[in-house]
């Protein structure tokens, strides 16, 4: 994942992405029958067209926070990339 890449929320529960010239290339669907329910399934797909955004956010909090912040923030960050904390 790019950090200039645009994620958005798509039709049918699904996450796409932003593409250069402007089209849309789906990235995911949720599920919602492993879920409890619909509002729920809108949640997840929501939370996954954030994660960029998110990722990014994170970043900037580890450049700019000491402490029990910066520390949350670099182990959700290596969650999230798959690296050591």
């Amino acid at each position: 994942m790019l950090e200039s890449e645009v994620w958005v929320i798509g039709s049918h529960r699904s996450v796409d992405r932003l593409m250069p010239d402007g089209r849309r290339r789906g990235i995911c669907e949720v599920y919602s029958g492993a879920l409890d329910s619909l509002e729920q399934a809108d949640a997840v797909q929501r939370l996954i067209a954030a994660a960029p955004d998110l990722l990014c956010a994170l970043r900037m909090v580890v450049a700019n926070a000491a402490g029990e912040a910066r520390e949350q923030a670099l182990r959700a960050i290596a969650k999230a990339t798959g690296a050591q904390p």
